[in-house]
């Protein structure tokens, strides 16, 4: 009787290489679109919705209303935000 290592099977599949690629999503420019449907609601609404409020704030800076083209910015760059949220979040199941 011998000591040491079991004898390795003779089958072996892929490698452990294999096993740590990424996944096809979560590489180039798939890795900043949403994945489900949810994802892809709330990427699409957040980017409607910044979209409007940055326009809002472009109108409101040519209407030399500062303080409200401020609120504005801020407001779109926060929506563009979650549009990245959203875009880059995957969805676990």
């Amino acid at each position: 009787m011998t000591i040491g290592r079991a004898k390795k099977s003779a089958k072996r599949t892929g490698g452990r290489r294999r096993n740590y690629a990424p996944a096809p999503d979560q590489v180039g420019y798939r890795a900043k679109l949403p994945t489900g449907w949810a994802n892809w609601l709330g990427f699409v609404l957040f980017g409607i919705v910044g979209i409007a409020v940055i326009v809002a704030a472009v109108v409101y800076a040519a209407d030399a209303r500062w303080a409200d083209a401020v609120v504005a910015a801020a407001l779109g760059a926060g929506m563009v935000y979650m549009v990245y949220l959203f875009g880059t979040t995957r969805l676990r199941v």
